[in-house]
């Protein structure tokens, strides 16, 4: 999703401002309504409509933020002469850390460029005064404008290139002090609300980008995110009992609570919009919408297979009870759904089912959908019925 969106939308959070959201399609996602193009001729978002007035560009979005609501609202701007100059010096590491990352990311050159901003980056953190954030002990713009970049470098380069900067506790790093930030960011409630995870990002990026190269080092760390293979190669990542931190590649969001909250979290999202998940499920035996987009995971005009929804449904209540009780308080349930399946519907039936619920997990997007711990969870689950009807 758009990290454009991302910071502003950090921002309104951190800054306590009343909002409404009206979700608009990228164009590698879909069509946008006649209505939006009519206010941003470009297409691009953000988009903020502030007292009539309209904002069409992220930082002027933020920067009128902060004046327009300079009296009432926290304000995240430098405040004295230093501040400011150091503010401006670190806006413009900022861009250059992005286009060292876009560098090695979609064109495949320029990895000691990236390392070499990045250090200049952690640097820069070290040097900070009473705190870990970029400008002391309190959070401000600049870790805004910085977040929604970092955030989407730890994750793709671990996938695409294999290069790890973000590190669970305990692990060793090259980069303490941006790690001690992330931590940081990851006390605010503004930042907790909008991060997303690793998935997601490195399912998002190749069709805003064009594209992304993939270097051999990385494909262990993309099957293990992808939910194929732990890292050690033993069983699918998505498989339970999950790992710690998915075997030490993304850390755990301590914050959300224990297994419990997540597991409670994931079958309140999945029975909230039941009906409308069920259908959405059954794409996956459906057809193909028309026009195609580039986003692979995205398919606005696909028509579901109405044939399968009340086997999904089933598979989908078996889950969230497995979720909230255990998997062994339904292993028989699932076992006898899954024969029942495969002897009354058929095997072709039985795999649609199958590629209906694979076509949700794939599909289960952090923030949109819920929280990492509890899609993690979730994606799990799935798997756990999936493999009870693939093995019957």
């Amino acid at each position: 999703w758009c990290p454009y969106c991302h910071k502003v939308w950090m921002c309104l959070e951190e800054k306590r401002i009343p909002y409404r959201v009206e979700k608009i399609n990228m164009r590698c996602y879909g069509e946008k309504p006649a209505s939006f193009a009519r206010m941003q001729p470009s297409g691009a978002i953000p988009v903020a409509k502030i007292d009539g007035v309209v904002y069409n560009q992220s930082n002027d979005i933020i920067f009128s933020l902060e004046q327009i609501f300079a009296d009432e609202k926290k304000s995240l701007s430098p405040k004295s002469e230093e501040e400011k100059t150091r503010a401006q010096r670190l806006l413009r590491l900022e861009r250059q850390l992005f286009s060292a990352w876009m560098s090695w990311l979609t064109a495949g050159y320029g990895r000691d460029g990236f390392i070499q901003v990045l250090n200049e980056v952690e640097s820069e953190l070290k040097s900070s005064k009473g705190g870990d954030f970029f400008m002391g002990k309190d959070v401000s713009l600049v870790d805004f404008m910085f977040a929604p970049f970092l955030e989407r470098m730890a994750a793709s380069l671990i996938y695409f290139k294999g290069y790890q900067f973000r590190v669970a506790d305990g692990a060793s790093t090259d980069f303490p002090a941006i790690n001690k930030w992330f931590d940081a960011m990851e006390t605010l409630e503004s930042y907790q609300l909008t991060k997303s995870d690793y998935y997601t990002h490195c399912w998002d990026l190749p069709p805003q980008l064009g594209g992304c190269s993939y270097e051999s080092d990385g494909e262990r760390y993309e099957k293990a995110i992808n939910g194929e293979r732990t890292l050690d190669g033993s069983r699918g990542s998505w498989e339970l009992p999950l790992e710690k931190d998915c075997g030490g590649i993304e850390p755990d969001w301590k914050w959300c609570g224990d297994e419990g909250a997540a597991l409670r979290e994931a079958t309140e999202r999945l029975s909230f919009n039941h009906a409308n998940i069920i259908k959405f499920a059954a794409r996956g035996a459906g057809r193909k919408g028309m026009p195609p987009y580039s986003a692979p995971l995205s398919d606005p005009n696909a028509t579901p297979n109405e044939a399968v929804l009340a086997s999904v449904d089933t598979a989908l209540r078996l889950v969230s009870l497995a979720m909230l009780d255990g998997t062994e308080s339904y292993e028989k349930d699932i076992i006898a759904f899954a024969n029942t399946l495969v002897k009354e519907g058929g095997a072709d039936f039985a795999q649609d089912t199958v590629n209906s619920l694979a076509y949700l997990r794939d599909r289960v997007g952090v923030p949109r959908d819920m929280r990492l711990p509890a899609a993690r969870q979730l994606r799990a689950h799935i798997n756990w019925a999936i493999g009870k009807i693939l093995d019957a």
